[in-house]
């Protein structure tokens, strides 16, 4: 087994860094009530910021260097309005649609692809656009109850910004390191997120400051074990595992939070997994 390629090592990393993205949304409902969504998101972007920082200090610096400074603050709003989004919608809904309804990116991608980059669209894509928005209105359910509860709402927002991010990350590969990227999205991070933060916050129990650094080294832990994965396998080749996220978001869902699936749920999930998986072989 060539250590250059291996779908086996590729597969393993990637499942773990949508462990560690499922994560986030756990420790995210748990503050519900002690932390604001604002000062939650600028403690872990603060705690994952200076770790990097430390990281680059160690190498003399030389990480810091870039000419793509416009796609680093794309992928800095877009990133820091996913994540923040992805943690209202688990504090606003349960986790599996949250979830569910992140996983939409693959599906959002190559239609901004089409629209911004004048990509062609293949008939195995547009059918997978087709299967996943199905299964989208599925678990969003909309009809005129549909405000009283925005969680869906606001995870299918955090999908679509993140498919926005990833193109700009797809662009920053070119001649970006993974820590140059990293440390300029994180420092990003901090900025937006301390301004929005102001006014937010709150005295908050030991345990809660606890929760938002194991938030912080699960955001790393996520980009890192991604990156990881890549260095394996392509994309393509093990894409799908990014919905290992839904089976770990049901399983603490019901383990944590005593939260039921409902059918439509698991009905929406199964075609949004699907349209997805047709679209990275799409892709391909």
């Amino acid at each position: 087994m060539s250590q250059k390629h291996s779908l086996w090592l590729g597969s393993v990393f990637i499942v773990l860094a949508f462990l560690a993205n499922t994560a986030q949304s756990v420790f995210g409902k748990y503050v519900d009530s002690y932390l604001s969504v604002q000062a939650f998101t600028f403690g872990t972007f603060l705690v994952a910021f200076t770790l990097v920082l430390l990281l680059t200090a160690l190498r003399q610096f030389k990480d810091l260097p870039t000419r793509k400074g416009g796609y680093h603050l794309l992928r800095g709003i877009t990133g820091i309005a996913g994540f923040t989004l992805f943690i209202a919608a688990a504090q606003l809904t349960s986790l599996v649609d949250t979830n569910v309804l992140v996983n939409t990116t693959p599906i959002f991608i190559p239609i901004l692809a089409l629209i911004f980059l004048r990509q062609r669209i293949s008939w195995q894509i547009w059918l997978a656009i087709v299967i996943g928005f199905a299964g989208m209105v599925v678990v969003v359910r909309p009809d005129a109850n549909i405000l009283s509860n925005p969680g869906n709402l606001v995870a299918l927002a955090a999908g679509f910004v993140t498919a926005i991010e990833f193109l700009a990350v797809n662009k920053l590969d070119e001649s970006e390191s993974p820590l140059t990227q990293l440390f300029y999205f994180l420092l990003f991070g901090v900025v937006v997120s301390g301004g929005l933060a102001i006014g937010h916050f709150q005295a908050t129990p030991p345990w809660v400051l606890c929760m938002m650094v194991a938030t912080g080294l699960c955001l790393l832990a996520f980009q890192f074990l991604l990156i990881k994965a890549y260095l394996y396998a392509k994309p393509h080749e093990i894409g799908a595992f990014q919905y290992s996220s839904v089976v770990f978001a049901a399983i603490f869902g019901i383990a944590l939070f005593r939260e039921s699936i409902s059918l439509e749920s698991v009905i929406g999930a199964v075609m949004i997994c699907a349209g997805g998986i047709v679209s990275i072989s799409g892709r391909h």
